[in-house]
């Protein structure tokens, strides 16, 4: 008797569950978006464990892989699950990580707010604990000792409150949210904040100035050599040149000259002293020393009150490029060849770049004629 009830008693039950399913089917499906948006902790948390439950199928499929036969559909199964993985990733990437960099601020003001309203209950239920206290002590010890409990209550009450207002001094002031929204209202669109072409940095996020092309060309640009452009100043032009007088450039009883950068310092001092109606400290021997350490450190060729190393670096940089691999092959080898041949003249070799005497060329030719001589007297026999 006990199975025949059962029966209709589960079959009742799934028929109950089927109707409220289709009920609830439509409802579900046409779900309308929250009122104030979906939250960024939740849409994080959902991305995290489809991520880690994706993770797991995958490490699933692997698994079977190594036992299954049929490679094709497990491969294609592996591909689905690497590109929903991929997606999800790019999701967390490039979406949730960057805005949370941007609320992090307002986020640790909340939690920070909240941390001291937390603070504050639990500091006032302290003070509440401690007045019953004394109050329950006083009704004890009478009415005499009352009053003296009562005014300690009270000054212990007030010390917690000096002690809660001290707290609040030394605590850092927090920004103003407020300040960081912006208001629509105060600036109108016809206002001469808003023109166009005019940059203004965020107030959210930091931001790098943009950078214009003249700038990122100049940088571009290869520095110059100071002694090049004060050689080609001095030496290749034509107009006049004003010169220091005579003696002036002498340094350390004629073993040294002034260069032109120690001229262009010295004028540079001078004009300084001049506008600013003062007199620049003179450097001590220590000061003299340690310039002349490093100036014999740095390796510059002076001569003459001139240094020309930075050309002889440039006369090395250009031997460099120009110079050609030993063993060369092909038209190059060709043409470095045929600028290698010397000219015949009659008046002998004109300095074409290898010195070969008149002796020596005779020599080379006699011995070509005498091969030929021989070579034809083996042919005649």
């Amino acid at each position: 008797m006990a199975a025949p009830q059962s029966i209709p008693a589960l079959l009742e039950s799934l028929t109950q569950s089927l109707s409220s399913a289709l009920e609830i089917g439509p409802k579900v499906s046409a779900i309308d978006a929250p009122e104030n948006g979906v939250s960024l902790l939740e849409v994080k948390n959902e991305l995290l464990l489809s991520y880690l439950q994706n993770l797991a199928f995958l490490i699933l499929v692997k698994l079977r892989n190594a036992k299954a036969k049929d490679k094709e559909k497990s491969t294609e199964l592996y591909n689905d699950v690497v590109k929903k993985l991929t997606e999800l990733r790019l999701y967390l990437e490039k979406g949730v990580r960057p805005l949370e960099e941007k609320l992090r601020f307002s986020l640790e003001n909340m939690l920070r707010a909240a941390n001291d309203a937390e603070r504050k209950k639990a500091g006032e239920a302290k003070t509440v604990s401690k007045s019953t206290r004394s109050k329950k002590s006083a009704a004890e010890t009478g009415s005499d000792d009352g009053s003296a409990s009562n005014s300690d209550a009270e000054s212990d009450m007030s010390e917690s409150s000096d002690e809660d207002d001290e707290d609040e001094d030394e605590k850092p002031r927090r920004p103003q949210l407020a300040g960081f929204t912006k208001l629509v209202e105060a600036n109108p669109p016809g206002d001469s904040n808003d023109k166009p072409g005019i940059w203004r940095p965020s107030k959210t996020r930091r931001v790098l100035m943009p950078e214009p092309e003249k700038r990122e060309r100049r940088e571009r640009v290869p520095l110059k050599s100071a002694t090049v452009e004060e050689y080609v100043a001095n030496e290749l032009v034509s107009g006049p040149i004003a010169e220091p007088s005579v003696g002036t450039t002498i340094l350390d009883r004629g073993r040294k000259v002034k260069t032109a950068e120690e001229r262009r310092r010295d004028d540079e001092r001078r004009e300084y002293e001049e506008r600013n109606f003062t007199r620049l400290p003179v450097p001590n021997k220590k000061e003299r020393a340690k310039q002349a350490k490093l100036a014999g450190k740095s390796g510059r060729m002076v001569f003459g009150g001139e240094e020309w190393r930075d050309l002889g670096e440039g006369v090395d940089r250009i031997d460099r490029l120009t110079r050609r691999k030993d063993g060369s092959s092909g038209t190059r080898a060709l043409l470095e060849r045929s600028r290698k041949r010397q000219h015949e003249s009659s008046d002998g070799p004109r300095q074409s770049g290898a010195h070969v005497e008149m002796g020596e060329r005779f020599n080379k030719r006699l011995k070509v004629l005498e091969a030929g001589r021989r070579d034809r007297g083996r042919q005649r026999k």
